[in-house]
């Protein structure tokens, strides 16, 4: 069950909303400020925050800016404004989503349901990324001791990344890790066969 957090400063709609969603199967949470949804987003980190657009206060661009920079939460947006301006700002926020009031709740679960679906494999992407970006900075370190074992052994490339990775397998550590304490200049016996 996806826990969604509803932000409006219209107590009817938030009602209104929440009681719709709560109703078709997720836990909800329900705020009517911009300070108190942020607080509450850092607490209970839900799967999908529905904010209003145009709040009293920061506002929901505001918001949803403190949501995706330092909370990492994906949101849609529920709001009376469809002009082409405020769209074009919701957009830039990274919004996964648009809807615009007044609305039937039972219209709002697909946009929900799209808007998890598109937050998950976003979610997905950045962890292949943040796990992409680890293993480069693993090759990079790999190469550079492939490098200085070449250098200081006058070595091939393919011997002296062998020999790293048979001292790696004989000291039971990884060679990204044998690699790190060799370019931090850690003094390390290459048993290394005759070329």
């Amino acid at each position: 069950m996806a826990k969604i957090l509803v932000v409006d400063d219209d107590l009817v709609v938030l009602a209104t909303v929440s009681m719709g969603l709560r109703n078709a199967g997720y836990e909800v949470l329900q705020v009517d400020t911009e300070t108190s949804a942020i607080r509450l987003a850092e607490r209970e980190s839900p799967d999908l925050v529905v904010l209003d657009i145009r709040m009293p206060g920061m506002g929901g661009i505001k918001v949803a800016e403190a949501l995706r920079d330092r909370l990492r939460l994906p949101f849609i947006f529920l709001t009376a404004f469809s002009g082409d301006e405020m769209v074009r700002a919701a957009t830039a926020t990274g919004a996964l989503g648009y809807l615009v009031k007044p609305l039937e709740v039972s219209r709002i679960v697909p946009a929900i349901e799209t808007a998890l679906v598109r937050a998950q494999e976003r979610a997905t992407l950045q962890q292949e990324v943040a796990n992409l970006s680890e293993a480069l900075d693993r090759n990079r370190e790999i190469d550079i001791a492939v490098g200085l074992l070449m250098e200081r052994y006058a070595l091939g490339r393919t011997v002296a990344f062998e020999s790293l990775r048979r001292l790696a397998r004989n000291q039971r550590c990884r060679v990204a890790e044998l690699a790190r304490r060799l370019i931090d200049g850690e003094t390390i016996q290459f048993p290394l066969e005759s070329q």
